[in-house]
């Protein structure tokens, strides 16, 4: 439980205090209003520091910070607190018990977001670990999401028509899938004409650099009149494609932020790719060969979408010259 908050004579204490040594450690105020060191270092921190404290100005922002707060509702109302924690205590989720308030017009009642604080501050007689999915004894902290200083990235909207109604060949997707523990990856490319799909094994983790040495690998298995260009999700893992774009000669289009399905033929066939390579799955021992048969296998397969054609026979028509 805090403390009593200070008094204006402790304050004026503390105050004299500093007059006397500027320097003067917290412990030795701590022991001269009987309070703890910490709780001087906040008080003198928050009021203008050793050389601006001033008591009476502390002493007013303390009243208006007390006035400020008012006890949580599921504290002050018994009826309803009884009958949230009751609730919590059925295994109900906060939010579901905020829909039931809702339905039966409960008067004063609270959102989920005051259920899950009260629970966590301890405010009500169930701990976090019992009623929670979550069981978690603290709360987590969310990170802030900071603007991106990223540069604009070439849009897919921006792409040339013969890309998008697949009247062109060469057009590439690329994406990957990520192995257990996030720490290895394996990369595809999708020919959007063809459908035909290149893997590459990639042990050492997909940051931009293993992910740029994947692309090269991938792309130099590929005819160079078939090298028209590719496209991206926003991943960090692509931040190399400048290289790339710049080495092959190609343009390089990326999805709209958090819009990885728009490239939808890739998204759909990670589904077969996942059924060979299950998420949880080790992907840094894979061997390639074993990456280049299931290749063959989800290329050889006719698809309706081909009008009856698989993958590698289309392909193999393209890259005649």
């Amino acid at each position: 439980m805090p403390g009593a908050p200070l008094s204006l004579p402790e304050r004026e204490e503390i105050a004299l205090a500093l007059i006397e040594d500027r320097t003067v450690a917290w412990a030795v105020i701590a022991r001269r209003v009987d309070r703890h060191p910490t709780t001087i270092s906040r008080e003198v921190t928050l009021n203008g520091g050793r050389y601006r404290y001033r008591p009476a100005v502390a002493q007013r922002a303390g009243d208006m910070a007390r006035r400020r707060h008012r006890p949580r509702r599921l504290q002050a109302d018994g009826p309803l607190r009884d009958r949230v924690t009751a609730e919590l205590r059925l295994g109900r989720s906060p939010v579901a018990i905020w829909a039931d308030l809702v339905a039966d017009d409960v008067t004063g009642r609270v959102c989920a977001e005051s259920i899950y604080a009260a629970v966590y501050a301890g405010a009500l007689d169930v701990s976090p670990t019992e009623c929670l999915r979550s069981r978690r004894p603290r709360r987590r902290r969310r990170q802030a999401r900071h603007p991106s200083t990223r540069p604009a990235l070439p849009n897919i909207a921006a792409r040339p028509a013969a890309v998008g109604d697949r009247s062109e060949a060469g057009h590439w997707e690329a994406d990957q899938i990520i192995g257990a523990r996030n720490q290895s990856s394996m990369l595809w490319l999708t020919e959007r004409v063809s459908r035909y799909s290149i893997p590459v094994t990639m042990p050492e983790g997909y940051n931009a650099e293993a992910m740029l040495g994947g692309l090269v690998e991938g792309l130099d298995r590929i005819p160079p009149h078939l090298l028209r260009s590719i496209t991206f999700d926003q991943g960090s893992e692509w931040a190399q494609w400048p290289t790339i774009a710049a080495t092959y000669g190609i343009d390089a289009w990326f999805c709209d932020p958090h819009s990885p399905w728009q490239r939808g033929q890739i998204e759909n066939l990670n589904r077969q790719w996942r059924w060979w390579f299950p998420r949880g799955m080790r992907l840094d021992n894979v061997d390639p060969a074993h990456a280049d048969h299931v290749a063959g296998v989800i290329n050889g397969q006719r698809r309706r979408s081909l009008d009856y054609h698989s993958p590698a026979a289309l392909y193999a028509a393209l890259t005649v010259h």
